[in-house]
Order: C-alpha cells, then structure tokens, then sequence
C-alpha cells in the first residue's frame, strides 16, 4: 500500500501516485481508500451528467474518460480506478487529482476554490489565487515559487471556512508551453496533463510546504484585453461572497450532491474572515513582475 496526505485527509492507495505528497502509514484508518477494479456504470435516474462526470441516484460519481480511466467515488472516501489499457500514469493521474479531488471535496462536504496557493517567504501565512481556466493562476503560483515562496497546491484548494486554513494539496503545478517559456523552466521531468498538447504537470517537490496554512487574502485573477498594466482593488464583502461562489470547484457537483446553500454560506462566511481582492491583468505576460511585486504586498501585509 502507498499512504499520501492530500488537501487535509490521509490517502491509502493501491497504486503509486508520485504527484502527491507520501506520509507514513496512520495509525488511525485513513480517512481516503483508493483501489483498483472494475467501475460500473451510476445508479440510474441520474441526478447530473457532465463534463465526463455522472452523479448517480445515490450520490455516488463516475468520471468516465474514455480510453484512460474510469474512477468510481462513494461517500468522499471510497475511490476506485479503472485505467485503460495503456494509460499513462500521469493521465490518470490528471482526472484523479482534478475531477476527482472535487468530487470527494463536494462529498465530504468541504468546499474547493478554483485556486492555487503559495506560502508566504518568511511567513506563516499564505496567498490564495483564484480563477477561471486560463486565468493564469498558475503561472503566477509558479512564479512566486521562483521567488522564493512555497507551494502549497494548484488548481483544487480546501479552505477551512471556519479557520481560513488553506490544506496543502500536492506539490505539483500545471504550466502551458508558454507559460514554461515565460518563467524560464525546462522540460525535464515533465509529462503531458490529460492529452492537452502543451499543457504539463511540472514538480515543485522541493518547494511544496505540507502544513496547512492561515489565508491572510484571496485574490480573483481575470484578464482583460482592454488592460495596459495590471490593477488590483480590494471586494466588498458581498461582492466578495460572490466571487467566491463562483470560484467554487466544478459548483454543479455541490449542487447535484447538496444543493448551492451550503456553498453559498461557505462563501460568505470565508469573505468575512478573508480579504477578497480583484486582479485585472493583461493577456500576455510582460505585465508579470509589477503583478508579483503586488501580491506579495499583499501576502506580505
């Protein structure tokens, strides 16, 4: 068995996952049990059918990716994993830890940003970066990375609403070609995200820091092609709330699972606990270096 640690849970796994973050074995049952085996199809009527991802009458959720992997999810702690024949690990790897870690987040429960999150240089708090995809969250995480700051996830972040402890995800973040050029970063060690030609999981092991983390601000990343250089302007809290929400990880999962109320209530109980900031940003990258400068006046703060 191979034992991880993931966005706050523990994880025992039949298969090797390298992208994610290894623990000892608990001495406590693991709050995650990932198998292998075959997948059946959802209990029918279905409650939703998207984006590869059916949710069954019970609640439980097939993702279904032809040709890589089907992934069975019950209760938020029972996975199990079909991969086709000759799949490639990080394939299967990419709906595991995208698809996948959201529904488990829905069905326990816990409410997932669309973000990344880095840990402050000399601090102990940390930087939430949310957005669309596109957006360039992280670009901007790994960009932060090399000046010095930790990873603590990319692309799926639990948040505590309660606490506003960001839970460390995996030490890995997800760069377009351009992206890799931009930051200077090689091809070594690389491999494809889920068949996206130019788009690649590169680890930031030595980075990653595996402590959960106090949010000290939440920042909304968009661009705008009418920008000429990047502008950041703090939310009021209902704005906030809202921004939130429909930052919330694949939201239509909460709502086939619970209904949107609770993400709703997340949503503005954590914009009362956390600054919420808007950043506009160009579309290309030349705009970089002031936008760090800026996030880290604000992660620094």
């Amino acid at each position: 068995m191979h034992h991880y640690r993931i966005s706050g849970w523990t994880l025992e796994a039949e298969m090797a996952l390298p992208h994610l973050f290894p623990c000892p074995a608990p001495e406590t049952p693991p709050d995650i049990r990932l198998r292998l085996g075959a997948v059946p199809p959802p209990l029918a009527p279905l409650r939703l059918e998207r984006d590869m991802v059916a949710v069954g009458a019970d609640g439980a959720v097939v993702i279904d990716a032809p040709g890589c992997v089907r992934i069975a999810i019950t209760d938020g702690r029972n996975v199990v994993v079909d991969p086709a024949p000759g799949a490639a690990l990080a394939e299967v790897q990419s709906w595991l830890l995208g698809p996948g870690l959201g529904v488990i987040c829905h069905q326990r429960g816990a409410i997932p940003l669309h973000a990344c999150a880095i840990g402050t240089l000399g601090g102990a708090g940390a930087l939430a970066i949310a957005g669309h995809s596109g957006a360039g969250k992280s670009t901007t995480a790994a960009a932060l990375v090399r000046r010095g700051h930790r990873l603590l996830g990319d692309d799926v972040l639990v948040i505590d609403p309660d606490t506003a402890l960001a839970q460390p995800c995996f030490p890995v973040v997800r760069l377009w070609d351009r992206s890799r050029a931009a930051l200077e970063i090689g091809q070594e060690g690389h491999q494809p995200v889920a068949r996206k030609a130019g788009k690649w999981h590169v680890p930031m092991p030595a980075a990653f820091d595996p402590m959960p983390r106090p949010l000290t601000a939440i920042v909304h990343l968009r661009t705008d092609p009418a920008a000429h250089r990047p502008a950041l302007t703090r939310c009021a809290p209902a704005h906030a709330a809202a921004v939130l929400d429909a930052m919330t990880y694949r939201v239509y999962l909460a709502e086939a699972l619970h209904g949107r109320l609770r993400v709703l209530r997340a949503a503005a109980g954590l914009a009362q606990r956390v600054p919420v900031w808007q950043m506009v940003r160009t579309t290309d990258f030349a705009d970089l270096p002031e936008m760090l400068d800026m996030l880290e006046g604000l992660a620094m703060a």
